[in-house]
């Protein structure tokens, strides 16, 4: 009898532990993501107004930063997961040592002024402002399948923006770019294009590995998520098949075949 009451003592604590265990999981699955309030965050303002997050079964929790200092420092604390932040502050915390990888990009400012777009300065500086998405590299970050379904919204984001621009903007009609401004956007990493900003911003140290901005730029994750999307696909999304067609990724993961070059990290 002794013995029946132990196991039955012993079942209802493993029991009461099995109760307690799906809430803690749940409030570790809120990933908070950092962003700016700019139009250059469209890509994660449109992907929790429209519920993409949670389409993925994602819960995301916003969290609005006046500029990419702040966000980069509460990004290296832990005190968000990942942020959409400025390119230069993001490389530049990099290159400082900051435990960064950056999984997917976001919106550039181009500004509709001819005269503007041939300033080649002016316009390296709004290059230099555009914005990535970061994650943390830091213990109990989020995995490899969750980042994947991150990125996945904000690649539906960018296809609502092509195809249906007026319903998005509508959706946060507050940040739309003012009359003038033609802002770009692109989930796309773009390592190259990094590496080019990497370079004239001369962050390349010499003790630093050839590899060094390559190991901090986790474009895989974006091939995945744009693989993922793709197969799912029943008659191919014209925006979809050119973020394809322009995508660099490692072999057997996106659908173009392409490869990544050996040398990637040549940034010196």
């Amino acid at each position: 009898m002794r013995r029946l009451g132990s196991l039955l003592l012993i079942l209802s604590l493993a029991l009461l532990a099995v109760g307690v265990r799906p809430d803690s999981a749940r409030a570790a699955a809120v990933i908070r993501l950092g962003y700016l309030d700019d139009p250059g965050s469209a890509l994660v303002l449109l992907a929790d107004a429209g519920n993409l997050f949670k389409e993925e079964g994602l819960e995301v929790k916003p969290v609005r930063f006046k500029d990419s200092a702040g966000g980069l420092a509460s990004l290296a604390a832990g005190k968000v997961d990942v942020g959409a932040f400025a390119v230069r502050e993001t490389l530049m915390a990099i290159a400082r040592g900051d435990r960064l990888r950056i999984i997917a990009g976001g919106g550039t400012d181009r500004t509709g002024s001819l005269l503007d777009e041939v300033d080649a300065s002016a316009r390296l500086e709004r290059e230099d402002r555009g914005i990535v998405v970061i994650l943390s590299d830091l213990p109990g970050a989020p995995d490899k399948e969750t980042l994947a379904k991150l990125v996945s919204t904000l690649i539906k984001a960018d296809l609502l923006l092509h195809n249906h621009p007026d319903r998005a903007w509508s959706s946060i009609a507050r940040h739309r770019p003012a009359e003038g401004r033609n802002f770009s956007f692109d989930p796309d990493p773009d390592y190259y294009r990094l590496a080019g900003i990497w370079k004239r911003l001369d962050l390349q140290a010499p003790n630093m590995e050839r590899s060094f901005l390559a190991d901090h730029v986790y474009d895989e994750i974006y091939c995945d998520a744009l693989h993922d999307l793709r197969e799912g696909e029943g008659e191919a999304d014209p925006v979809l098949k050119k973020l394809a067609d322009k995508a660099v990724c490692p072999p057997d993961c996106c659908p173009t075949g392409k490869k990544k070059r050996n040398d990637k990290g040549g940034s010196q």
